[in-house]
């Protein structure tokens, strides 16, 4: 077991370093007409730049997501008068609505929802606060540091195999 302890010690930290959890943060969760609509950002922290807006409708009586419900999500930059509108399509998770957007720059934006399915049309609204852009390097660091750190943990690996020589 303590051979194997280093390849243990190296697998977690890079699948830690290249893994992000389920890809977003509740940023609006509201009752509106028949529906219960949630909507997830990310990344996290959220800054100015490209950011994922997903959107979750379920029905607000059973609890049970509206696969095939139009969602259709309105931005608004801080002082701006007018809104940025974006249809969302089926995203990965297919529970969800996704739309990627830009948000160029950093302040409390203004989120619209509309949500229309069976006739019924619901709209949610909330302000989500977004910070400074974040520098490339912090963005990608993980995964620069990944190689180097591999080699480091390898050659150390094949240290600690290595037996002692017989004199």
């Amino acid at each position: 077991m303590r051979r194997r302890a280093p390849s243990l010690v190296a697998a977690g930290i890079l699948c830690a370093a290249a893994l992000s959890a389920d890809g977003g943060r509740v940023r609006l969760r509201q009752d509106a007409g028949p529906f219960t609509v949630t909507v997830f950002t990310a990344p996290e922290p959220l800054a100015a730049g490209p950011v994922d807006v997903s959107v979750l409708v379920q029905d607000r009586a059973s609890g049970e997501a509206v696969l095939d419900a139009q969602v259709e999500i309105r931005l608004r930059a801080p002082g701006a008068e007018a809104l940025r509108s974006y249809t969302a399509a089926p995203g990965s998770n297919r529970l969800l609505k996704a739309a990627g957007v830009e948000l160029a720059v950093p302040g409390k934006w203004k989120v619209e929802v509309v949500v229309r399915h069976a006739g019924d049309m619901a709209t949610v609204e909330g302000v989500v606060p977004v910070g400074p852009p974040v520098p490339r390097l912090v963005a990608v660091w993980p995964y620069l540091a990944a190689p180097p750190l591999a080699i480091v943990l390898f050659v150390l690996s094949t240290a600690l195999k290595r037996k002692p020589r017989a004199s």
